[in-house]
This record gives C-alpha cells, sequence and structure tokens, in this order.
C-alpha cells in the first residue's frame, strides 16, 4: 500500500468554490482501479502555504493498492482531472504531490 498526496495551496477568494469541487474530483480519482480511499485534510502549516500567506492549504490523500496502480492513474487518469482543476480555478492554486510508503 502506498499513499498518493496531492497537496493544494488555494486562494482564499475561491477557497469555498474549491472545496465543493474537490469532493467530485477526489470521487473520480477513487473511481480509478487500485485506489483504496482518501482523507481530505487542513494544511496547517507547510513552509509553501507560509510563502503565499493569501492562501488556505489542502491536503488529500489517497490510499493506492500499490506501485503499478500509481502509475496507470498518473498515465491515463491524472491529466484530464488535473486539466479541469486548471481549467476551473487557474491561477488561484497550486498543487504539489509527494508519494509515500511504509518504512
Amino acid at each position: 500500500m502506498i499513499i498518493y498526496e496531492v497537496n493544494c495551496l488555494v486562494d482564499n477568494s475561491v477557497a469555498d468554490e474549491f472545496r465543493a469541487w474537490l469532493k467530485p474530483h477526489v470521487e473520480a480519482v477513487l473511481a480509478t482501479e487500485g485506489f483504496v480511499s482518501a482523507e481530505v485534510l487542513n494544511l496547517i502549516d507547510d513552509e509553501r502555504l507560509t510563502a503565499r500567506p493569501y492562501s488556505i492549504g489542502i491536503s488529500t490523500r489517497y490510499r493506492v493498492s500499490g506501485q503499478s496502480a500509481l502509475d496507470h492513474y498518473l498515465a491515463h487518469s491524472a491529466p484530464a482531472l488535473r486539466q479541469d482543476g486548471i481549467d476551473t480555478f487557474g491561477d488561484q492554486f497550486t498543487a504539489y504531490r509527494r508519494i509515500l510508503s511504509d518504512v
């Protein structure tokens, strides 16, 4: 099991709209084979958030069955899902991603 983490820094002016958009977005990701669960968390302290003080931070952590499932998602589903966020919010948010595994 691995964790695929997507961290978003969202301008305060669109924070409510972003949260509303995020719910069906997470559901779409979870519909991908190999994605097991997700949790959405507020970023409280993050260096990147400090550098963008007019923003809120949201971290979504997906549990994925393995690297091959994540690779398939990244190659086939992620580009369109990411583009939807860009089309909807433009430069009013930034995202960075991490992949984590058990030690």
